[in-house]
């Protein structure tokens, strides 16, 4: 019988230890990051990366034209947006590697997880036919299984 072994690897605590600290001191390099509620995500007009050459052509006109604006528009703060988005960018994208690297890994070991956790069942069941011990820890494992059904409402 073949087995699933999508994931083999071990990690020392002290490495998943300094990569949190890693995450959380790049967190704290940015003080101003902010997040957003469902509602608001929905209602902001959103930017992709074709977006980000759009915003940046625009940016380029406004400096090259600035009478052409209102008095009022807010030119720098518009540089300081876009600079900004043109740093957090890469930072985005090297980050969202990790996250899919990081989500995908886990997804794989869990798979291998489950099956092999699939297999030690059955062969827990096997023993639990002999062994009491075993027949106590594979009622433990069933309850996982064991489903609470909805009895029907009586109709008036």
């Amino acid at each position: 019988m073949s087995r699933q072994n999508l994931i083999s690897a071990e990690v020392e605590d002290a490495t998943v230890a300094s990569a949190i600290r890693s995450i959380n001191d790049a967190k704290g390099s940015f003080p101003f990051l902010i997040n957003l509620s469902a509602k608001e995500r929905k209602n902001f007009r959103k930017m992709g990366p074709k977006s980000v050459d759009y915003v940046n052509d625009n940016l380029i006109g406004a400096k090259q034209f600035p009478n052409s604006l209102p008095k009022d528009f807010p030119l720098e703060e518009f540089d300081k947006d876009v600079t900004l988005i043109n740093k957090l960018y890469p930072l985005l994208v090297a980050s969202q590697a990790l996250t899919e690297g990081l989500s995908d890994t886990i997804l794989a070991l869990c798979s291998d997880a489950m099956k092999e956790g699939d297999e030690a069942y059955g062969y827990l069941k096997l023993a639990a036919k002999t062994d009491a011990n075993a027949k106590a820890l594979v009622q433990q494992i069933g309850r996982r299984f064991k489903r609470t059904s909805k009895k029907p409402e009586e109709k008036k």
